[in-house]
């Protein structure tokens, strides 16, 4: 085979893939929204089962839920009917994957779950099927042909069956407010974690302050005690951000100035600043385009926190 023979053959699949989950988006339905609204209001956990490519699907859809803080295992059948169905409790949603719904090896599991009333969501590709007879919800694949060139391996029906889980979970979550802070508590040792991780995470509070009846000389002694090469300019009552002064402003100035003069007369009165809700990576970024080495954090213009470049780098 030659090498645009395979490159071909590639494309080809990853077509009749992408295709299938267009029709997959389109097929969407009152049922989809069923499932959502039944996740969304769990007490218990989510069992997720399927066998062969199925089951390994289910593992992964399993992790998702779980990783964003929804309680979710995998659940072998064949392990099922053989003394792990106690792992189903009362309060529990199970979700089976099966392309055919007639996986033999589910048999146990489905009978046992319906005497006790768990609630069923399927993800199978046919209404007739004895999986979809027995399901209280029925995610339907839409027509579609395996990706290789026997039209037998399950390529296109995993993938649609993924997307799905994955269209499932994110929905889900969108209905329970998950943000990037839940997602940090979850993750914390993890890269995608670290990378998510916020000015509020690393902000000191204890900032260089001074007033504005302060003196060059007491911004001069601020500057040096908290060693941040700045100090932040408040009202005479201390609530009210004015501006702020960096080591930079005083060298810049040092030829003209008497150090007892009013700092506000080398003060820059529209600093850069930041929430602290934003990302470490976002504020090195700010940092580099406006070529400074501490940002400021304010809520509702009130000063409340301080980073430097070097702690912002080390926690990206």
């Amino acid at each position: 085979m030659t090498k645009s023979k395979i490159k071909k053959v590639g494309q080809e699949v990853i077509k009749i893939e992408s295709l299938a989950l267009a029709k997959l988006s389109k097929s969407l339905d009152k049922d989809f929204i069923k499932a959502v609204e039944l996740i969304s209001q769990l007490n218990g956990k989510i069992i997720i089962s399927g066998v062969g490519k199925s089951g390994n699907i289910a593992g992964k859809i399993a992790a998702s839920f779980t990783s964003t803080g929804i309680p979710a295992i995998y659940l072998n059948p064949v392990d099922a009917s053989h003394g792990d169905m106690g792992i189903i409790e009362k309060n529990d949603i199970l979700i089976i994957l099966s392309n055919s719904g007639e996986t033999h090896e589910l048999s146990d599991l489905i009978n046992y779950s319906k005497k006790r009333k768990i609630k069923i969501i399927s993800i199978t590709s046919t209404k007739r099927s004895l999986l979809s007879k027995n399901s209280d919800i029925n995610l339907i694949l839409p027509n579609h042909s395996e990706a290789d060139k026997l039209q037998t391996i399950p390529t296109t029906s995993t993938t649609m069956s993924l997307a799905l889980g994955d269209a499932l979970c994110c929905s889900v979550l969108s209905l329970r407010k998950f943000d990037k802070r839940s997602f940090v508590e979850l993750h914390p040792g993890g890269k995608i974690g670290k990378k998510l991780r916020t000015l509020s995470d690393i902000m000191d509070t204890d900032l260089p302050i001074i007033n504005t009846n302060s003196s060059i000389i007491d911004a001069v002694l601020i500057m040096t005690e908290k060693k941040y090469g700045c100090v932040v300019v408040l009202d005479s009552k201390k609530k009210i951000m004015k501006g702020i002064i960096t080591d930079g402003d005083l060298r810049r100035s040092i030829a003209n100035i008497n150090i007892n003069e009013k700092a506000t007369n080398i003060m820059k009165s529209k600093p850069i600043v930041a929430t602290a809700d934003l990302l470490i990576s976002s504020a090195i970024v700010l940092m580099n385009k406006y070529s400074i080495t501490s940002l400021i954090i304010v809520k509702k213009s009130k000063p409340i926190g301080i980073v430097n470049i070097k702690k912002c780098l080390e926690n990206d």
